[in-house]
């Protein structure tokens, strides 16, 4: 087989959370913030370290799936209507998102999570990785998103992009998670309420739980939680030696800055120094 050229830097995973409230317009129905997209889209193109994208669904899914009260799984059959409304609209939104990063020369892969993902009880207990390692190896960019997926217990549940990043992460061996949202990264109070609210710069274990009370859901129409459902996905891979990082991807070049290394504001959950 030809090998692709200008293979992407295969050294380290990198998972990328797009978040819906950077992607959307939450206030619109279904509604692309394409400008902004295409903005990351410049970022992404930047990049060469190897590269899994998770994007959430914003306007295009939660309002969807509280009106149908798809977050509490089967309940009976007038739900129906909405698994099949927000899988058409996820679906759109993917197709465009990838449309705009492909344009970009970004090799993007889009994958149906609820292709390839089984979930138990809300909490995704399988996913068939073998696609995306191939993808991966070969440069390409793997992309899945937050869905309505088959689950053994509840017939279906809606398993969030930021549980399939940290999973993903555990299981593909990653050891950073970015999360991409449209504020600098965790506050002490809500910074779009409250101008003078301070970012939280580091979590660790051991601070989280004097932390944990004045971190905020999201709104009433995000069925995933929000800022708080990320750090609570992503404590067990912090336990074991993973890092995830919450940044703003409203402000241009942020990714580029953060993965060259270089200081940007943000919210940095790593483990706790080990005392010697």
């Amino acid at each position: 087989m030809n090998q692709p050229i200008d293979k992407r830097n295969l050294d380290e995973l990198v998972i990328l959370k797009l978040g819906g409230s950077v992607i959307t317009e939450k206030g619109s129905k279904a509604s692309l913030n394409r400008l902004l997209l295409e903005e990351i889209a410049k970022e992404l193109a930047k990049v060469r370290t190897k590269l899994l994208l998770v994007h959430g669904a914003g306007s295009f899914g939660h309002p969807i799936a509280k009106k149908y009260n798809l977050h509490k799984g089967y309940v009976n059959s007038s739900q129906l209507r909405g698994v099949t409304e927000t899988k058409r609209s996820m679906l759109s939104l993917t197709l465009m998102i990838a449309e705009i990063l492909a344009e970009r020369g970004v090799p993007v892969v889009p994958f149906l999570s609820s292709s390839c993902m089984i979930a138990e009880a809300g909490r995704l207990i399988r996913v068939d990785l073998e696609p995306f390692r191939i993808m991966l190896d070969l440069g390409l960019v793997p992309m899945c998103s937050g869905d309505v997926v088959a689950d053994l217990k509840m017939g279906f549940s809606i398993v969030s992009g930021d549980q399939i990043a940290v999973h993903m992460a555990d299981k593909l061996d990653a050891k950073r998670v970015i999360f991409g949202c449209d504020v600098d990264g965790v506050f002490d109070s809500d910074p779009k309420k409250n101008p003078s609210a301070k970012l939280i710069k580091t979590i660790t274990p051991r601070t989280l739980g004097k932390q944990m009370s004045c971190i905020g859901e999201s709104t009433t129409t995000d069925v995933t939680k929000g800022m708080l459902g990320k750090i609570r996905e992503s404590e067990a891979l912090i336990t074991r030696g993973g890092e995830v990082t919450i940044i703003n991807l409203k402000k241009p070049d942020n990714l580029t800055k953060l993965l060259r290394g270089k200081s940007i504001q943000c919210t940095r959950f790593i483990s706790d120094p080990v005392v010697a």
